[in-house]
């Protein structure tokens, strides 16, 4: 019988920063990005961002829609937009109408999602921007019972390279984590919160909209944060679908948006850090028993010290850099970054 005391971690502590400036990463001359909605980084720690311009934007001032950058912030590529994907058999265009979010997979390919009511598509893409898969198809929505298609606004994928499968968060609409095989693109499984089946859920017990995001943690489960409810809820994969493991409620009674936007865990493993978009924080959750333990304001370290409005851009994404900052991305007004410093 072990006796020892469960080690006692102090929460990182990450601070603000204005950074990076604009002018950091370089875009070819005459070009602007538009709103950013979401951040990537690849396997050799270049940056992707996912941006939409806006109506005071002309479309020849952006660069496209997919952008890369290297580690020094140069310029790479840019890729993606109507033209990119062919169009159904019905002439729908496959490409999203509303920018949502990217992720890139551990093969280093590229996973776009759209939100508006008609984007009920997932595409894959190489780096390059060839396209390598669509799962579902746009204008056709199907709901949670759904073995086929997609309802509108998928949010997030996990693709578990190793066993060809990937997780889908459905998302704006629907209410489930549901997973296709990435070589044929049958249907493989699904779940509601709880593990349950989602089409049979009340609304009570179900995820509500959006489901925002999927992540696979450092011990093998898959973590879901559903937004408007507070709260990531823990899976661990079992033939034909998923368990529930456990949850954790995240600022109870935030209102609007609700608080669980995004999920990033730091390199040990200790430490699951949640985006929150309503409060402008990033939550700090122990991950050993998954509890809360403090959260770092998403303009600045200490109350006053900004001249800043309480609401200016919402934090929607972010992503870990190579480094172990936390690169925020807020529709709007840019990307800034919350310093890692370990612990103090």
């Amino acid at each position: 019988m072990n006796d020892m005391p469960a080690k006692a971690l102090t929460r990182p502590r990450p601070h603000f920063r204005r950074d990076p400036r604009p002018d950091i990463y370089r875009l070819p001359a005459g070009k602007r990005l538009g709103s950013i909605l979401a951040a990537a980084c690849d396997s050799v720690g270049h940056l992707w961002l996912l941006h939409q311009p806006g109506a005071d934007l002309p479309p020849d001032d952006t660069v496209a829609p997919v952008v890369e950058f290297d580690r020094n912030g140069g310029f790479v590529q840019a890729w993606g937009g109507a033209q990119s994907v062919p169009v159904s058999a019905d002439g729908t265009v496959q490409w999203p109408d509303g920018h949502e979010n990217l992720e890139i997979d551990a093969e280093d390919t590229v996973w776009v999602f759209g939100y508006k009511p008609t984007d009920h598509a997932v595409l894959r893409f190489s780096r390059r921007g060839e396209l390598l898969m669509r799962i579902g198809e746009r204008g056709k929505a199907g709901d949670d019972a759904s073995r086929t298609h997609l309802n509108w606004g998928t949010t997030s994928a996990y693709h578990d390279v190793e066993n060809h499968e990937v997780f889908l968060a459905d998302g704006y609409a629907n209410h489930r984590i549901v997973a296709f095989d990435t070589r044929s693109g049958e249907f493989t499984r699904m779940w509601g919160a709880y593990g349950e089946d989602p089409a049979a859920q009340t609304d009570e017990r179900s995820f509500s909209n959006p489901v925002h995001k999927i992540l696979r943690g450092p011990n093998g489960n898959l973590f879901v944060a559903d937004r408007i409810k507070n709260r990531v809820q823990e899976f661990a994969l079992e033939p034909g679908g998923a368990r529930f493991v456990r949850e954790v409620v995240v600022a109870p009674g935030s209102m609007m948006f609700g608080s669980c936007f995004d999920l990033a865990f730091s390199a040990d493993g200790d430490w699951l850090f949640v985006a929150d978009g309503t409060n402008n924080r990033v939550w700090i959750i122990e991950v050993a028993d998954f509890s809360v333990r403090g959260w770092t304001g998403g303009y600045a370290d200490e109350e006053g010290d900004l001249n800043q409005p309480a609401v200016r851009g919402l934090i929607h994404r972010f992503c870990m850099t190579p480094s172990g900052d936390l690169l925020l991305c807020r529709p709007g007004a840019g990307l800034h970054r919350l310093i890692y410093q370990g612990v103090s």
